[in-house]
């Protein structure tokens, strides 16, 4: 009786293979993987101008984008061990980065108790995606 070994999917070559895939050679990319969380792989992204900044991170069962000039972010979740819907949660955000990137998007100000707080909107495939500091709205691929 044979039975299912599940193959371990190597989180830190995915990331590397969408990241090339997405972003044009001019994006300058920086990978680190922090010792004390080796599950957790991460890549700074640059415009070519310098001017923006972001980040995608990626462990086995969530990947988020983080834009770091605004300080919002946003979180998807994959459980299951199917390497490709892992790799379509993660292009759907490294699509997201690479429209801010290129300039895409409006900053809003929501009002909150103290302050006013920035929320990143922006199109991607005809979908609009909300970034912020506490809840973003998202849209997991088909």
């Amino acid at each position: 009786m044979a039975t299912c070994v599940p193959v371990a999917i190597d989180v830190e070559a995915l990331l590397r293979r969408v990241v090339g895939e997405v972003f044009d050679a001019d994006v300058e990319a920086t990978y680190s993987t922090n010792p004390r969380t080796p599950y957790l792989h991460l890549v700074r992204l640059s415009d070519p101008s310098g001017q923006r900044h972001a980040g995608l991170r990626a462990s086995y069962e969530w990947f988020d984008a983080t834009i770091f000039g605004l300080g919002v972010s946003t979180t998807l979740f994959d459980y299951d061990d199917d390497e490709e819907d892992k790799e379509a949660v993660l292009r759907a955000l490294a699509r997201v980065v690479r429209a801010y990137l290129r300039g895409e998007g409006r900053v809003e100000h929501r009002r909150g108790l103290i302050r006013s707080r920035p929320v990143l909107r922006i199109q991607v495939d005809n979908q609009e995606w909300e970034l912020g500091r506490r809840v973003s709205r998202v849209h997991y691929p088909d």
